[in-house]
């Protein structure tokens, strides 16, 4: 950390990666993708069981999404 800088970090949740692009959600018969992990499906920390299946199922990765309070 840099002398004098201090940045509180809160975790967000998890996400899933899928190449570039994040998973948005799933329908009947269909998946939505997203450009940035800010307009992705956001997982709690109780749902990881969740996530893991559904990134296992589309071949995705995992990613934990944390915001700062920096402006």
């Amino acid at each position: 950390m840099l002398e004098g800088y201090e940045m509180d970090i809160e975790f967000i949740g998890y996400v899933i990666k899928l190449g570039n692009y994040y998973f948005g959600g799933r329908t009947q018969n269909s998946i939505s993708i997203r450009k940035k992990p800010q307009q992705a499906e956001i997982y709690s920390d109780n749902e990881l069981d969740i996530v893991e299946r559904v990134a296992s199922d589309l071949g995705g990765t995992i990613r934990k999404i944390y915001v700062s309070d920096k402006e």
